[in-house]
């Protein structure tokens, strides 16, 4: 009796330590929560991680305008997003990556986008209470949650008529016990011994699917939270919502003999439902009942998914302008006033220390200047901020004005060595796509880095000339950068010029990265080499040589 009371004692004393370090746990992460709020995310991303997310975009492109895969790695969005990417669930991430994707030309989307971010900058307790759904809902698994939702459809049908037998088989051991003990213990060990084998031989079979059911599950179980709240500036998405969950019901109630039990959490109760799943099936009948109930109700998945996307979008767009320096809301006027582009000290919010440039673009522009001067940063900076203003009606600035884009660029190529390309290839091949995209009704917004860099300088003097010559003529507002000096007076009438210029003071080069007006009267190249402990001789001739040409307009190598 006294050792059925002290095991009882010490059952109650387990349960009461394991419920306080649950409760110091979860203050825990509700404090980390609060601290995340506005700062950047530490996520670390793996091999593959962001190709798993952009998937949902990709099943989702459809034929409207996006950034194609050149505007997204010339202004290293993948970067952008990852600074973005305040989300808790797969669901939000997914959601955020594909708004980050396609640009829209909709002011009245992007204020409802605005709407929900301010609102959830503005009410911590409703943020913290998202925030505490959307990760629990979290984002495991080694597929995109789309591709998990999409892969349920394909699943077979599987019978639980094994299961049941199983559990019936058991039962019949269990009873035999109080009749014919010897023969009852064996049958009921033997049994058993089945059941655990057959267990893991049925949950490997279907052991990645079961993880696409977890996260229907998650979503179903959290989202049924975030359905409870009573938030009036919510009700437009907690209804749909509220509606997709009637459907989910059945697949929530099933749900609980999924997630029951971890061995690893340390709980008690967590380690028997474990062990009932391996003796029972019960996880796995569960599981059988869940996937022909999502097949069934595969559009409310989607559409629950959607909402709940949405929703977490607008926390990540909220504690992304906390994180900002400063910001501001674009202002787009529909190209009532033809093809212009305003911004006031637009900077990168990439870099740790950025200089802010205005600029006020009434036509295409031609950027001039030195070697790492700034012209690269500045065409990553408009271009950006433009993606920023059409997808999270936010810009890193004081304020922007512009009609609805198509944003391209043509900056940081490579050549296809493997495809047997060369640089100049890849070259022409993307200023033709922003050609032929000049055409369209809705304006193009380009930006080029350094137009043919990959031929010869006449040819490329003759070529870059009409190329951006031709842009005007289209319906393309065009930032292009050069050292070609040349192109600056050969596109005077079409082109406004600008440019950056740096100062050298006791044997340095100081860039103050303020755009100027006007076309750049310096070169540094040389100046350049020197400063890097090239030797002087072959520094002097360079420069003699620089200065024949000027003078003649012919190269030559004689002194």
């Amino acid at each position: 009796m006294e050792l059925l009371w002290f095991m009882a004692v010490g059952v109650v004393i387990l349960f009461i330590n394991y419920q306080v370090r649950q409760k110091r746990r979860r203050a825990l992460w509700i404090e980390d929560l609060k601290d995340a709020w506005g700062k950047v995310p530490e996520r670390e991303y793996g091999d593959g991680d962001l190709r798993q997310i952009a998937r949902y975009y990709e099943m989702n492109r459809g034929e409207g305008y996006s950034l194609d895969d050149i505007t997204w790695n010339d202004l290293d969005l993948d970067s952008i997003f990852m600074l973005l990417n305040h989300t808790g669930s797969s669901a939000g991430e997914e959601a955020l990556y594909r708004m980050l994707r396609t640009p829209v030309c909709d002011e009245a989307v992007l204020k409802e986008r605005d709407r929900l971010a301010n609102l959830f900058a503005q009410d911590g307790e409703l943020r913290l209470s998202l925030e505490k759904s959307f990760s629990s809902i979290g984002k495991k698994g080694r597929e995109a949650l789309c591709d998990y939702i999409a892969s349920l459809s394909r699943q077979p049908r599987r019978s639980n008529a094994v299961h049941y037998l199983g559990m019936a088989v058991l039962a019949v051991s269990a009873g035999l016990i109080v009749f014919l003990p010897t023969v009852g213990v064996t049958a009921l060990i033997a049994v058993l011994a089945f059941q655990i084998i057959t267990y893991y031989q049925h949950k490997g079979r279907v052991e990645t699917y079961f993880s696409c059911v977890a996260q229907v599950v998650r979503l179903t179980v959290y989202g049924r939270e975030i359905a409870s709240l009573k938030e009036e500036g919510l009700s437009s998405y907690l209804e749909p919502l509220r509606e997709s969950l009637k459907q989910m019901d059945p697949i929530r109630r099933k749900s609980r003999l999924i997630v029951m039990g971890n061995a690893m959490g340390g709980s008690p109760l967590d380690v028997l439902a474990d062990y009932l799943k391996m003796l029972l099936h019960i996880d796995l009948i569960a599981y059988n009942q869940i996937v022909e109930l999502a097949k069934e109700r595969e559009k409310a998945i989607w559409e629950m998914v959607e909402v709940l996307g949405q929703l977490e979008c607008g926390l990540a767009i909220a504690s992304f302008r906390v994180c900002l320096g400063f910001w501001a809301r674009p202002a787009f006027d529909g190209g009532r006033d033809g093809l212009y582009l305003t911004g006031e000290e637009l900077y990168h919010p990439l870099i740790d220390r950025p200089v802010a440039n205005s600029v006020d673009a009434r036509g295409c522009q031609l950027i001039t200047g030195s070697n790492a001067s700034g012209k690269s940063t500045f065409l990553k900076t408009v271009a950006l901020n433009a993606v920023l203003a059409q997808t999270v009606y936010t810009v890193a600035g004081e304020g922007y004005r512009a009609p609805f884009y198509q944003i391209y660029t043509s900056m940081a190529l490579k050549d296809n060595l493997r495809g047997g390309e060369s640089y100049y290839m890849a070259e022409i091949r993307s200023l033709k796509r922003i050609l032929d995209r000049g055409g369209d009704e809705l304006p193009v917004l380009c930006f080029v880095d350094e137009v043919l860099r990959g031929t010869n300088t006449v040819e490329r003097i003759a070529a870059s000339a009409q190329i951006l010559k031709s842009m005007t003529r289209q319906n393309i507002l065009c930032f292009a950068a050069t050292h070609d000096g040349e192109l600056t007076w050969l596109l005077e009438d079409c082109y406004a010029n600008s440019h950056f210029e740096e100062e050298v003071t006791d044997g340095d080069v100081l860039f103050s990265y303020r755009l100027l007006p006007g076309r750049a009267q310096s070169r540094n190249a040389l100046k350049l080499l020197g400063l890097m402990g090239y030797d002087r001789q072959v520094l002097q001739e360079a420069e003699e040589m620089a200065k024949r040409f000027l003078e003649t307009g012919k190269w030559s190598m004689q002194k």
